[in-house]
């Protein structure tokens, strides 16, 4: 997750910078280690509906550059399947996401045309920069795209919505996470309900379980790490952290409410030295039955749900995320790609053929599985993701991913300083935490500290 995603994703394995090309560089993290194992190939044919001159750019040279994540891991078996169909020879540069965030803006800025396609780290900083060209251009194009083919409103709205700016939209979502609640079902007999729920939940597992914490969440420093959980508490609190007039909020009764709450829990209900745990540390915990519930990213369904990586398993159960006076608004994350503003119109264009290609129904239908993240509600329905998960969770997910709001947190992602301001909203969680400071004076600094970045 970007400054709010897992940014130590496959730290020391990607490739060694953005000129060393794709060739199965990437080795999955323990969430999605049986990635590969549900995906199947899309046939060539799934695409012959579309009202869509796939061989119009044929010969051309692309350059994809991603951060290892799983739809990337996903994609990678899809390739073939592409260059067939159009043509296009797909060259696929992976990173290590600490790499990809600090190396792919220098070459952008540098004003350099390859990549021709790219995902897209924070969306206030590419927009700001013109690194992206718009995806209207593309989508409204009937020379380029099939629409009633394509069906862009098959993307969950929150995702639709993440990927405008300005009222433009400017990228194309990838992946889709929300926000819930894994919970060992031997310990928590029953979805929290509310937060009041969750603490007393948490205080009857911690009771219950021998050398078990109630509650485990992301609490670290790290900017990649807190912030993001951290966001679901302060949106259904009703608070914001950038509001809709482009203002820090940190210190409105709301958030402190909320970093009140989030950091009560961890200080009562917390593992040992979860000042310094981040999503990696949760994950294991949880696989290993340390903790009875974690409140974070549905990405890590498929591998809390495998037996064969975890231990708990079959005692793992998935809740929707807690409720504040009857509002529930659980952080998302979505990844999105763009298209480079610098390339040639056909680069472009080309580029947007493969977009087009690996965001489509067919496509997602054939990864949708692999990854537990499809951003468009019909891969939901598919009989691999399902199989995988379970129909309960399987759909508990969904209808996460339904009723998501965006709004809140694409609010802080397009602001072009939010990778400055996610440093202090770590720090100031991680204080609280540790016993340092008050909730209350820590959002006051928070706050203070976010308005000099973006005065």
């Amino acid at each position: 997750m970007t400054v709010v995603n897992r940014r130590r994703f496959l730290q020391g394995t990607g490739a060694a910078g953005l000129g060393l090309a794709f060739s199965g560089l990437i080795s999955a993290c323990a969430s999605t280690s049986s990635a590969l194992t549900t995906t199947k190939a899309a046939s060539t044919g799934e695409f012959s509906a579309a009202n869509i001159d796939w061989k119009k750019f044929a010969g051309t040279s692309l350059t994809f550059a991603a951060s290892a994540n799983p739809w990337v891991t996903a994609i990678q078996s899809q390739i073939p399947t592409f260059q067939k169909l159009t043509g296009i020879n797909l060259s696929i540069q992976v990173l290590g996401e600490d790499e990809f965030v600090t190396k792919l803006p220098l070459t952008l800025t540098a004003g350099s045309k390859s990549p021709e396609v790219f995902m897209v780290n924070q969306a206030g900083q590419a927009v700001g920069a013109r690194w992206v060209a718009s995806i209207d251009t593309f989508l409204n194009d009937a020379s380029l795209t099939d629409l009633s083919w394509y069906d862009p409103d098959d993307f969950f709205s929150s995702a639709r919505s993440f990927a405008v700016t300005g009222g433009t939209q400017w990228l194309m979502p990838i992946s889709a996470e929300v926000q819930v609640l894994y919970a060992r079902s031997d310990l928590v007999k029953s979805a929290p309900k509310t937060f009041s729920d969750l603490t007393r939940a948490a205080a009857a597992a911690q009771s219950a379980g021998k050398n078990v914490a109630g509650l485990g969440m992301r609490a670290s420093a790290d900017p990649s790490e807190t912030p993001w959980p951290f966001g679901g508490f302060v949106f259904s609190y009703g608070g914001f952290f950038i509001d809709s007039s482009g203002k820090p909020a940190f210190d409105s009764p709301a958030a402190i409410a909320a970093m009140e709450s989030y950091t009560n829990l961890l200080k009562q209900y917390g593992p040992k030295g979860v000042t310094s745990w981040g999503w990696l540390q949760n994950q294991q915990a949880m696989e290993q039955g340390e903790i009875a519930m974690w409140a974070d990213s549905t990405s890590f369904a498929s591998t809390l749900l495998d037996p064969t990586q975890a231990r708990y398993a079959k005692q793992t159960v998935v809740y929707p995320f807690p409720a504040q006076n009857g509002v529930s608004v659980p952080n998302v994350w979505f990844w999105t790609v763009g298209i480079n503003n610098k390339a040639d119109i056909q680069q472009q264009q080309a580029a947007w053929l493969f977009v087009q290609w690996a965001t489509s129904k067919p496509t997602y239908a054939a990864i949708a599985a692999s990854t537990g993240t499809a951003p468009r509600a019909s891969a939901w329905s598919t009989s691999g993701i399902s199989s995988k998960l379970g129909p309960s969770v399987t759909s508990t997910i969904h209808d996460a991913l339904f009723s998501a709001q965006s709004q809140q947190m694409a609010l802080a992602w397009n602001d072009p300083k939010w990778s400055q301001i996610a440093t202090y909203v770590a720090e100031a969680v991680n204080s609280v935490v540790a016993g340092s400071s008050s909730a209350a004076a820590a959002a006051k600094s928070l706050q203070s500290n976010a308005l000099s970045v973006t005065a």
